[in-house]
C-alpha cells in the first residue's frame, strides 16, 4: 500500500512509520521542513521524505504523484505542556488538519487516520468508553474533538456527493512509553534519574494511571489500519492498556525506581498538576479488542527493561575511541551533576524536566587517550560556533592559513573544511589564493553558508567510502575542534583520506589535554567532548589512520594545532608505555574555585549587590552547574542569539543578550570564556556602566581584570 504518514518523526509517527516499511509499504514522511529530528525515520527502501508545513497539507498531491490508500495523521503543533491552554495554538491545529483531510481525498485514500487524545475526555471519574460525553478542560482536547466532529461531518458529506468515500477513523490515544519518547516524559526522567542516582521530584501520584509500550500501540493503531472491513461505528476507538494497566500512578513509579536498581531518590507532593489538572485514566479498550482481536501484551515491567537495556547500552562504552581497546572498570575521575550538553540548550518548557548528568573519565591503558565511557551527544556531526566572528578567532585563523600556504606552497590548491558550521572560518580563507569548499552536516547551516557566497555542500564523513562535496579530490582539508566530538574518530580520518590526492595536506585542532592539566581547569569538561587529545595520543590517533605530522603548536593557550601529510596507513602501531595522567589538581582546583566564589558571593551579597556571568559556553555551563554560581548568579550574558532566551542546562540560569544588562544592571560580571577574555572584557568597558567590576577565572583561581582594559 502507499500510505502517507504526516508528523513523522514524532515519537508516534516514527514507531509506526518503521513498522509500515517493515511490513513492505510505501511511505510519504511528512515532516517540518529543516525538521531537526530526521533521525528518528529509519533509513532503507520504501520511506520518502517530504518537507511541508502542517498548513500546506491540501497541496501534498503536488509531492505525492501516485494514488495512496491511507492517510495517518499525527502532525499537530503545541502538544507541550505550555501550548495546551492556547487556543489560537490548537485553533490553526484544527484548520491545518482539515486540509491534511482534503489533501487525503485528493490523494484517492480510502481511510484517514487521526490521532486524537485521552485529553478529550477532560477530569474524568468514571471509565472512558467511547461512547460516554466529552468534557475536555484543555484548548488542546477542545481542539480534538471539533476536529473529530467536523471531519466526520466532512466525510459523511462528501459520501453523500459522490466525491469520496473516505473512512474517518479516530483513536484517542492514552499515555504511550518506550524508546523514542521525548526526554522529559515521566518514564524518561524518571528512569533517568534514578540511573544516575538523583533525586526526583513528583506531583501527589496518587491518580489512577495507565500506561501502554509504545510496540503494542503501534499494533493496536495498524489493526485499524489494515482492518479488511468497513470499521463500525462512529469511528472513535480508545488505545491504551489493559484494565489491569489501570493502577495508582506511585505504582508505576515504584517499579521504576526498583527495576532501575534503587539508585536515588524520589519525593511525592513536590509539583503542581499538568495543564487538565488531576486526573484518573481508566480507559476502555473492549470496542478496539471486540473489533480487531488486539490486545496489548507487553507488561509495564517488561517494557522498563528493555528501556533500561537500552539506556544502559547508551550510557557506558567499555572500550577506547581510538584503539579499541577495552577500558578498565574503575573511572579516573566522576563528575555529578554535569550539563547533558553544551548546545542542546532548554528552553522554557525543556527546563523543568533538564536535570544534571554524572560523566565517567577513564584512560585508555594502550594509546593513553583520556575519554569519557558515555555515547555521543546527538548533534556530534554538526558544527555549532558561537564565536566564530570574533577578532580573537577571525586573526588566529588568518595566521594559520598564512602559515600553511606560503610555508607549503599551497596557492591555487583546493582546501575542504570537514565541518564547517556556516562557513564562520571559510569566509576567511576565501582571502587567500586558494579554492575554498566546505561540508556541514546541518541542512540550515549549509544554507547560511551558501547565503554568504561561500561553496559548501552537505555533508558528513559518515562512513570510509563517503564523497565529501562535489570538488573532490582536495589538495588540503581543516578541521577545527571537531575530532574530539566523535564517537569514531578513525573512520572520521579515513574518510578525509580517501578524499585527499596523494599528497594532501591538512591543518587539524582539538582542545589541548595538556592546558587542561597544566592550569587545573576541570571546568574545560563537558560531554560534548568525549575524547580529551593530548599531542602524543593525537598524533597516535593520526599516525595510525595514514598522516605524518608535520609541526604541532599551541594555539589560543588551550588548543592543539597540528599540521600533517597523507602518507601510508601503517595498520597497526604498538603503544608505548602509558604515563597515567595526574588528576590530583583537578580536585584541588575544584576546591579552590569553589571556595573563592562563595567568598567572592558573600562580599557581593553582603554589600547589597549582584553578579552576571560572561559566557553560555561549556566552561561557563560546568561552572554554574558545579558551584555556587548556579544560585548566586543573576544570568548569563552571551552574543550568540541561538542562546538567548533558554536556560543553562543543569543550573538553568537564564541566558541573556548584552543589551539586557541596560534594564537589570548588575555590579561585577564574571566571564568564563577562555581565549576571549580580553576582547569581552573591552567590550563591556565600552558599553556597560563604568562602576561594573570585571572578574575572570584565569587556571584554578580569580582575578579582577577591570584595570587591564
Amino acid at each position: 500500500m502507499n500510505i502517507v504518514v504526516t508528523g513523522a518523526t514524532s515519537f508516534l509517527g516514527a514507531a509506526v512509520t518503521k513498522r509500515l516499511l517493515q511490513m513492505g509499504h510505501q511511505v510519504f514522511a511528512v515532516v517540518r521542513p529543516g525538521s531537526k529530528n530526521l533521525k528518528a525515520l529509519p533509513k532503507g527502501a520504501g520511506l520518502l521524505v517530504i518537507e511541508l508545513e502542517l498548513e500546506q497539507l491540501e497541496e501534498i498531491s503536488r509531492f505525492v504523484t501516485v494514488p495512496c490508500q491511507t492517510f495517518l495523521h499525527f502532525g499537530w503543533d503545541g502538544s507541550g505542556s505550555d501550548n495546551r491552554m492556547k487556543r489560537d495554538v490548537q485553533q490553526k491545529n484544527v484548520e491545518d488538519s482539515m486540509k491534511a483531510l482534503e489533501g487525503a481525498r485528493r490523494l484517492g485514500c480510502s481511510r484517514f487516520l487521526f490521532s486524537g487524545s485521552q485529553a478529550e475526555y477532560g477530569i474524568c471519574k468514571q471509565e472512558m468508553e467511547e461512547t460516554i460525553a466529552c468534557h475536555p478542560v484543555s484548548e488542546y482536547g477542545k481542539a480534538k474533538v471539533e476536529f473529530y466532529e467536523r471531519a466526520q461531518r466532512q466525510c459523511a458529506r462528501w459520501k453523500e456527493e459522490g466525491l469520496a468515500e473516505m473512512e474517518y477513523i479516530h483513536a484517542r490515544i492514552f499515555s504511550v512509553y518506550g524508546p523514542g519518547d521525548h526526554p522529559w516524559s515521566l518514564v524518561n526522567t524518571c528512569l533517568d534519574t534514578f540511573l544516575r542516582e538523583g533525586h526526583m521530584e513528583l506531583g501527589a501520584c496518587t491518580q489512577l494511571w495507565n500506561f501502554l509500550y509504545i510496540d503494542d500501540f503501534v499494533e493496536g493503531l495498524l489493526s485499524l489500519v489494515f482492518h479488511k472491513d468497513r470499521l463500525k461505528g462512529d469511528g472513535i476507538y480508545n488505545i491504551a492498556g489493559g484494565e489491569e494497566a489501570a493502577i495508582p500512578l506511585r505504582s508505576y513509579v515504584e517499579t521504576m525506581y526498583r527495576l532501575a536498581g534503587e539508585g536515588g531518590s524520589f519525593a511525592y507532593g513536590k509539583l503542581a498538576p499538568n495543564a487538565e489538572g488531576p486526573a484518573n485514566l481508566i480507559p476502555d479498550i473492549r470496542k478496539l479488542s471486540e473489533t480487531t482481536g488486539w490486545y496489548p501484551k507487553i507488561t509495564f515491567e517488561e517494557g522498563i527493561r528493555r528501556m533500561l537495556e537500552i539506556k544502559k547500552k547508551e550510557m557506558r562504552r567499555d572500550h577506547c575511541l581510538v584503539c579499541g581497546q577495552k577500558l578498565g572498570e574503575k573511572p579516573l575521575m566522576v563528575f555529578d551533576g554535569m550539563p547533558a550538553s553544551a548546545q542542546d540548550i532548554p528552553d522554557a518548557e525543556q527546563v523543568k524536566e533538564d536535570t544534571g548528568i554524572s560523566l565517567h573519565l577513564h584512560q585508555c591503558s594502550k594509546c593513553g587517550l583520556v575519554q569519557f565511557d558515555c555515547q555521543p551527544v546527538d548533534y556530534y556531526r554538526d558544527v555549532i560556533r558561537s564565536g566564530g566572528f570574533s577578532t580573537t578567532m577571525v586573526e588566529l585563523r588568518r595566521s594559520q592559513y598564512q602559515h600553511l600556504i606560503e610555508t607549503y606552497h599551497l596557492e591555487g590548491k583546493k582546501f575542504l573544511e570537514a565541518g564547517c558550521g556556516r562557513g564562520e572560518f571559510l569566509s576567511v580563507l576565501t582571502e587567500f589564493p586558494v579554492q575554498a569548499y566546505g561540508i556541514e552536516h546541518k541542512k540550515d547551516l549549509v544554507e547560511v553558508a551558501k547565503s554568504q557566497g561561500l561553496a559548501v555542500s552537505p555533508g558528513f564523513t559518515e562512513e570510509v567510502d563517503t564523497v565529501l562535496g562535489e570538488n573532490g579530490p582536495y589538495d588540503v582539508f581543516l578541521s577545527f575542534n571537531f575530532l574530539e566530538h566523535q564517537p569514531d574518530p578513525g573512520k572520521m580520518l579515513d574518510c578525509i583520506y580517501e578524499n585527499l590526492t596523494e599528497d594532501g595536506m591538512g591543518l587539524l585542532t582539538v582542545p589541548s589535554l595538556e592546558y587542561i592539566l597544566q592550569y587545573d581547569g576541570y571546568y574545560e569538561l563537558i560531554r560534548d567532548h568525549i575524547a580529551y587529545y593530548s599531542f602524543e595520543t593525537l598524533k597516535y590517533l593520526l599516525n595510525l589512520h595514514g598522516f605524518e605530522v608535520l609541526e604541532e603548536e599551541m594555539v589560543n593557550r588551550d588548543t592543539c594545532s597540528v599540521i600533517v601529510r597523507k602518507g601510508k596507513r601503517p595498520g597497526e602501531i604498538q603503544g608505548g608505555a602509558v604515563q597515567p595522567v595526574d588528576l590530583s589538581g583537578w580536585e584541588k582546583s575544584r576546591m579552590v574555585i569553589n571556595e573563592e566564589l562563595e567568598q567572592l558571593t558573600k562580599v557581593i551579597q553582603s554589600e547589597g549587590k549582584t553578579l552576571a556571568i560572561w559566557g553560555a559556553s561549556h566552561q561557563g555551563f560546568t561552572l554554574a552547574a558545579t558551584t555556587c554560581l548556579g544560585t548566586c548568579a543573576e544570568y548569563i550574558i552571551d552574543s550568540a542569539p541561538f542562546k538567548q532566551g533558554r536556560f543553562a542546562p543543569a543550573s538553568h540560569l537564564p541566558i541573556v543578550a548584552p543589551e539586557y544588562y541596560k534594564e537589570h544592571p548588575v555590579d561585577v560580571i564574571l566571564i568564563v570564556a577562555p581565549g576571549y577574555t580580553r576582547e569581552i572584557a573591552k567590550s563591556i568597558g565600552k558599553k556597560f556602566d563604568s562602576h561594573v567590576k570585571i572578574m575572570t577565572l584565569r587556571s584554578d583561581h580569580l582575578e579582577e581584570v577591570t584595570e587591564e582594559i
